[in-house]
């Protein structure tokens, strides 16, 4: 038992030192280029969280009023963290995550049991209880500085939303609980502004283009959902590999839930030594993004799932699995198809196994998809060799009618269903 714990502690710990030094595919490099970019950055999220950005874009004074404090505050808090060792400062940026935590942590009466600290948790993960614990015990009078940082600096976005009207409001309100979005628009800033100007002066055209954007978004996805269940289902040998693979995956514990939902405070940042933004601790091992069900395949392999088969040597245990995964490769390559948000993540790992890293190829023209028709339309012209999980190319604010749709937004790596539509 304990043998086979070490193995997955070991494994765990080279597939994070590889994912270190390949995250090219899913680095959020959020400094845009153009106003088309940021438009397709925001145009994967859901529609409440589009109407959200909007609103916001029309204050830039405020985002960069927001930025500014968040850069003194996260220095004030590095600073103080700094002079632990790196495990008791990851503790410290775990706790970051639950606010409302740390406040109750600093106020707890000192020799509170273990058992009185874990009952406080808005979960029970492990990694969770043993920075609790640990800085309850042993740093409460910093607990308690990190928690003070924090009301000071909430006090000060009250402060600066103060003067806007109601819906703007709400919505520095949302963008606050989503750090990779509000970095993204302070990060630019000027192509925010125009995205505010364009708005003010034509909202219904600005919604409509990125509703357009976001709608196929979703048919590219639900495309490629159906080619690669398609192939798959083609290979009986390689399913059972899949669903063999599925449950490999899950038991080094890959499959933990409690990670998403809780990023890293905007405020603090997340911790300064990773070399790529990820807000969302844990959410690109997620679960191997695919499931079996009544029906068959349903889903398309996550980035963690991919990683984890390819960069942690798990291919040469399911070699029908690997063939079938190189042919669909293959396909999308040969075939001039484009990466899309579903299966960005699989197609940029296996590019950098079975090349090395050559760039893909990513869609720049919505009109290059259409539900009605129901048939995947492809121009040579239209494409460009560009790598990024943030970002698709808009044609124009105003180059597309608004369709309805249905896809979750990206979210820190992974698609999110529900919300306004």
């Amino acid at each position: 038992m304990n043998t086979t714990k070490n193995i997955c502690i070991k494994t765990g710990a080279a597939l994070i030192f590889l994912l270190a030094s390949s995250i090219l595919v899913y680095a959020q490099n959020n400094k845009l280029e153009t106003d088309k970019g940021i438009a397709a950055a925001i145009a994967a999220y859901d529609a409440d969280v589009r109407f959200a950005i909007l609103q916001a874009s029309q204050y830039p004074q405020v985002l960069m009023q927001l930025q500014k404090n968040q850069t003194e505050t996260m220095t004030s808090f590095q600073r103080m963290v700094g002079k632990f060792r790196r495990k008791k400062q990851e503790w410290f940026y775990t706790l970051t995550r639950y606010p409302d935590l740390v406040h109750k942590l600093a106020n707890l009466p000192r020799g509170q049991s273990q058992n009185a600290v874990y009952k406080l948790l808005p979960n029970q993960n492990p990694d969770l209880q043993e920075a609790a614990w640990k800085l309850y015990k042993g740093e409460q009078k910093s607990l308690a500085k990190v928690d003070n940082l924090r009301i000071a600096a909430e006090q000060e976005f009250d402060q600066r939303i103060s003067h806007v009207h109601g819906a703007a409001r709400d919505a520095f309100h949302r963008l606050h609980t989503m750090p990779d979005v509000l970095t993204l628009l302070t990060n630019n800033i000027d192509l925010t502004t125009r995205l505010g100007e364009h708005y003010r002066n034509n909202p219904a055209q600005v919604s409509n283009s990125l509703t357009a954007l976001h709608d196929n978004l979703e048919v590219q996805n639900e495309q490629e959902v159906a080619s690669f269940k398609k192939q798959m289902e083609s290979d009986p040998k390689a399913m059972k590999e899949l669903n063999e693979a599925a449950s490999a995956y899950s038991s080094y514990g890959y499959n933990n839930p409690y990670y998403y939902g809780y990023p890293y405070s905007y405020w603090f940042g997340y911790p300064y030594w990773y070399p790529y933004p990820m807000w969302y601790p844990g959410v690109y091992w997620y679960g191997p993004g695919f499931y079996f069900g009544i029906g068959g395949l349903y889903g398309f392999p996550s980035y963690g799932f991919s990683f984890w088969f390819y960069n942690g040597g798990y291919y040469q245990r399911y070699p029908n699995l690997y063939r079938r995964f190189g042919t669909y490769y293959r396909t999308n390559i040969v075939a001039n198809r484009m990466t899309t948000t579903v299966n960005r993540g699989f197609m940029g790992v296996a590019n950098a196994h079975y090349t090395g890293g050559v760039r893909l190829k990513s869609l720049t023209s919505p009109s290059l998809y259409s539900r009605q028709s129901g048939q995947f339309r492809q121009s040579g012209s239209t494409v460009t060799r560009h790598v990024n999980a943030n970002i698709y190319h808009a044609q124009s604010w105003g180059g597309a009618g608004a369709r309805p749709n249905a896809l979750g937004g990206f979210h820190g790596g992974i698609s999110r269903g529900g919300g306004r539509r």
